[in-house]
């Protein structure tokens, strides 16, 4: 069977074809939040698979050995990282930047938790999949004589 056969068949059966998977460019998707403790209410948005991927990327760096290993710094700022991502106006513009990182290490550890947490969810992002991440990498943390 062809490609255009197969694609044509599976969207008449109620399955996907790659254009409609791959031409449609970000769908955002947003929810609105208020922090438990400053009762700041906020915007979150979804982030592209990209997005994603960038972000996680930052968490890891290639070893000496071929694998990966967590960079700690990285992984000390991550959930601010993902909160700088994720916060937008009404308009989806990003209210905060990478600078802001350091300045967030203030806020209330409850807001920032809870945002953290309402992100991730957002995102797809698993609290399970980053632990076990850190705990497939623990001990060998990067820049460390066991990471080779």
């Amino acid at each position: 069977m062809s490609e255009e056969t197969t694609s044509k068949n599976e969207h008449q059966n109620g399955f996907a074809t790659a254009e409609q998977l791959c031409g449609g460019g970000v769908k955002r998707r947003y929810r609105n939040e208020t922090l438990p403790i400053s009762k700041l209410t906020v915007r979150i948005r979804s982030l592209s698979e990209g997005e994603m991927g960038d972000y996680q990327a930052k968490l890891t760096r290639a070893s000496r050995g071929g694998g990966m290993d967590i960079i700690a710094s990285a992984l000390k700022t991550a959930n601010r990282r993902l909160i700088v991502l994720c916060l937008v106006d009404a308009q989806g513009n990003q209210i905060l930047r990478n600078n802001h990182i350091g300045a967030m290490s203030d806020w209330d550890a409850a807001d920032v938790n809870y945002l953290y947490t309402a992100c991730a969810e957002h995102c797809g992002v698993s609290r399970d999949d980053i632990e076990e991440l850190v705990k497939n990498s623990a001990g060998t943390p990067a820049g460390s004589p066991g990471s080779a």
